[in-house]
């Protein structure tokens, strides 16, 4: 399948491993220069490794960058002046009963699982 990426730059966040590095692959299969975030940088490291070696002339680089923080997105988008693709693939959760959730967890999972994307959006535009 040919999604005409060639050219184009994608940002996956959340993206060293599940999903997010399945998405990763793909769009480097599909041509897209593609750029891995995850807060530690020897997996960001080791995605993009990770990558290159599955991907024939893979274009693929990383930033590890704790988007769940405004620091953290600041930190990105000055490494990363301009993108064509976001996916907004960073979330939290915790496997307890709703009635155990407190409102530090509830802020917590905003600030990494809606303000992540939301900055991110606001600062190249919603792509």
């Amino acid at each position: 399948m040919d999604l005409q990426l060639t050219d184009k730059k994608a940002l996956v966040t959340g993206s060293t491993a599940g999903i997010g590095f399945a998405v990763a692959s793909l769009l480097a299969q599909e041509g897209a220069a593609v750029v891995v975030n995850g807060r530690a940088q020897q997996r960001v490291e080791e995605a993009v490794r990770r990558i290159k070696r599955e991907t024939r002339d893979a274009q693929v680089t990383g930033v590890a960058a704790d988007l769940g923080t405004k620091e953290g997105v600041d930190t990105l988008t000055r490494n990363l002046p301009a993108i064509d693709i976001l996916v907004n693939n960073l979330g939290i959760y915790e496997a307890k009963p709703f009635s155990e959730i407190t409102d530090e967890d509830w802020l917590r999972f905003f600030e990494i699982n809606v303000l992540s994307g939301v900055r991110l959006g606001a600062h190249w535009g919603a792509c």
